[in-house]
């Protein structure tokens, strides 16, 4: 599952700073009472008038908007491709034009094979979307080919010669030539941030990857064949997270900072490892009262699922604020 074609990276600045705009909740006030509490505290590395610790400043208002405009770009279609997006609902669309389907089986086809982009066997699909009557699975699949090649043919003004579902090595998969997925961007990223050279290249793939991450896979849907799929997308994008904030802590640790609450708030809400780190580098920046703010909301998001901070977390906690 994470065999992509190559797509070029965005710029660092570009992809980050949307991914930092384009979803922070903190409170102004939150923020405006943070500054004031740490007004003398001692500082090392870059810092954004002390906003680094819970998003963006009022301040900053219009360099937020042009970040978040650029966010909402990030994920463009290729020329002649529908647009795939299941990182967060689910959306299809060609050029303008938002796309659905009139049958609930073409919408779950579309579905798995966009978060299967090596495909699945016919019998393989039939037992996850229809399991126990290969008989009526069988004409239900055969059903969403139809539709879905339908739908796909009016949007694009291609002849009926035109398949947008194809069978390649005996495994049924959503034509790449007409298709471009979210989730297969963000898979090919995942791929290079292993295989590329260079501190510039890995914060390039790695960025790409969480500006690409806007919600859990396919949200909203509770099909049992999902689960796996967006525990193993969420984990990705927390790692990306991690190593982003890890690579940049020295020379911009702002970012850092931002890209974890960010991650906290978007990806992960319940990741001890982001929280302690984010509380980590806060300690390193010298920004105390944002340390206590950061474990306050620790507290806060383990409670949600009748949990406490680790042992670990509380060690750590104490141990930066001493």
């Amino acid at each position: 599952m994470v065999a992509a074609a190559d797509v070029t990276a965005p710029e660092i600045d570009a992809a980050v700073t949307g991914f930092v705009a384009g979803d922070c909740h903190i409170r102004q006030t939150e923020e405006k009472a943070e500054e004031e509490a740490d007004v003398d505290a001692p500082r090392s590395g870059k810092t954004k008038k002390d906003a680094g610790e819970t998003g963006m400043a009022a301040t900053e208002a219009p360099a937020a908007s042009s970040s978040a405009a650029l966010m909402a770009s990030q994920f463009v279609a290729a020329p002649g491709k529908a647009k795939a997006a299941v990182l967060g609902a689910l959306r299809l669309s060609y050029g303008d034009s938002e796309l659905s389907f009139g049958r609930a089986e073409a919408s779950d086809l579309f579905a798995l094979l966009s978060a299967m982009r090596e495909g699945m066997s016919t019998q393989g699909i039939i037992d996850t979307l229809w399991p126990g009557d290969d008989d009526r699975g069988g004409r239900l699949l055969e059903s969403a080919v139809r539709q879905l090649n339908q739908v796909m043919r009016q949007a694009s003004g291609l002849g009926v010669g035109v398949k947008f579902v194809v069978k390649v090595r005996q495994q049924r998969q959503l034509a790449a030539a007409y298709f471009d997925v979210d989730l297969w961007r963000f898979e090919s990223a995942f791929v290079r941030t292993g295989t590329v050279e260079g501190r510039s290249a890995r914060l390039a793939a790695l960025q790409e990857m969480l500006a690409l991450y806007r919600g859990p896979l396919l949200a909203g849907r509770d099909d049992l064949w999902v689960l796996p799929l967006r525990q193993a997308a969420q984990r990705q994008a927390v790692n990306a997270a991690e190593r982003f904030a890890e690579l940049a802590r020295m020379e911009d640790p702002d970012r850092a900072v931002d890209v974890l609450r960010l991650a906290v708030e978007r990806v992960d809400p319940y990741s001890e490892v982001l929280w302690c780190l984010l509380m980590s580098i806060q300690g390193e920046m010298g920004r105390l009262p944002a340390v206590r703010r950061t474990f306050e909301l620790l507290k806060e998001r383990m409670a949600e699922i009748d949990a406490a901070p680790s042992a670990q977390a509380r060690q750590m906690y104490e141990r930066l604020i001493r």
